[in-house]
């Protein structure tokens, strides 16, 4: 696999060393290769990252989260998110919160398309609907999915003609605005040192509906993950794709690199000494900061079009998230949006 082109951008406020992987599968390889060639320096650092982790394990740490890992190994080998109970449990609490508001969009701002039929050719062909009041003039065999679908593919191919008593037979989305334009989305990963592990969840999760909504109103979505330290007035940042926007969204790893402690705590901390080694700096024994909007600023930098996700550690702070995304994208809608 190629090496990642250096990216580097001077803004007002802060110079940003950024690389950005188009998948997670290629941002995880390039901090594995990156780690076997870290100058003496960032070795040390990282040393002494596995030997406190293992120290913090054997002690019984709730910083990563639940289920606690059994050993560095396991962290370091962490690819799926384990904390589906824990979701388990949130998801419906934020679903609750974001009910009333998302109610309020659907019905006034982004209403979900209807579906609607006709007889006018408009649309696609619906077989079930046709179904219901079919002439036998040949066999229609709907006994199995395979028979089903040989039944309606000899008709959509005009090789057998159908009689129905059910004239509204194409279907389409009734007062379907033509087109949205697509939402590009990104996520500042982690958490600073005094965050709990459970409460890095609430931002994946709170994405995860975001993405959901806004799809099944016809709006494409890409999501990216960014992974960043900020040291020595400048910020180090890794921008990853987790989902394109003809792609349909893998939660495990959405939660898996924006919301996992797991993932964070070990394999995020890899990638930045990796990082920072790849842009010849020396991370600071405490690994920098994740200061103040700084995911926003990043991306407003390099994608002044993007909605950004800032670090929410609680479940009205992600839900507040959610709708200003949403409101933020409906105001650019507006002809002097």
């Amino acid at each position: 696999m190629s090496a990642p082109k250096q990216h580097t951008l001077k803004s007002p406020d802060d110079k940003y060393n950024y690389l950005l992987f188009d998948s997670v599968f290629a941002f995880n390889t390039f901090v594995d290769d990156e780690t076997k060639n870290l100058s003496s320096a960032n070795q040390s650092r990282w040393n002494f990252i596995e030997e406190s982790t293992d120290s913090q394990i054997q002690n019984g740490t709730d910083w990563y989260g639940t289920p606690t890992p059994k050993n560095v190994k396991e962290l370091n080998e962490h690819r799926t998110f384990l904390g589906m109970p824990l979701v388990a449990k949130i998801q419906p609490k934020i679903k609750e919160k974001l009910t009333q508001y998302l109610q309020y969009l659907n019905d006034s701002v982004m209403p979900k398309p209807k579906m609607a039929y006709n007889d006018r050719g408009l649309g696609v062909f619906s077989f079930e609907r046709a179904a219901m009041g079919m002439y036998q003039q040949f066999p229609v065999n709907t006994t199995s999915p395979l028979t089903t679908s040989v039944s309606q593919m000899n008709i959509e191919l005009g090789n057998k003609k159908i009689l129905t008593s059910v004239k509204s037979v194409f279907a389409y989305f009734k007062d379907k605005q033509m087109s949205y334009p697509s939402l590009q989305l990104y996520i500042m990963a982690g958490a600073n040192a005094h965050v709990k592990g459970n409460d890095l969840l609430y931002v994946g999760l709170a994405c995860a509906e975001l993405v959901e909504f806004m799809e099944l109103r016809g709006v494409s979505v890409e999501v990216n993950v960014m992974l960043g330290t900020s040291f020595n007035n400048q910020v180090t940042m890794g921008c990853v794709r987790v989902k394109r926007f003809q792609d349909k969204l893998d939660k495990n790893q959405l939660l898996l690199m924006s919301s996992d402690p797991r993932y964070f705590r070990f394999r995020g901390f890899k990638s930045l000494v990796a990082m920072s080694n790849y842009f010849g700096l020396t991370i600071p024994s405490g690994l920098g900061t994740i200061s103040t909007s700084m995911g926003t600023a990043f991306a407003k930098a390099i994608n002044p079009k993007g909605f950004v996700f800032e670090q929410s550690y609680s479940m009205d702070s992600a839900v507040k998230e959610v709708s200003q995304i949403i409101t933020n994208y409906k105001t650019q809608l507006q002809p002097n949006g």
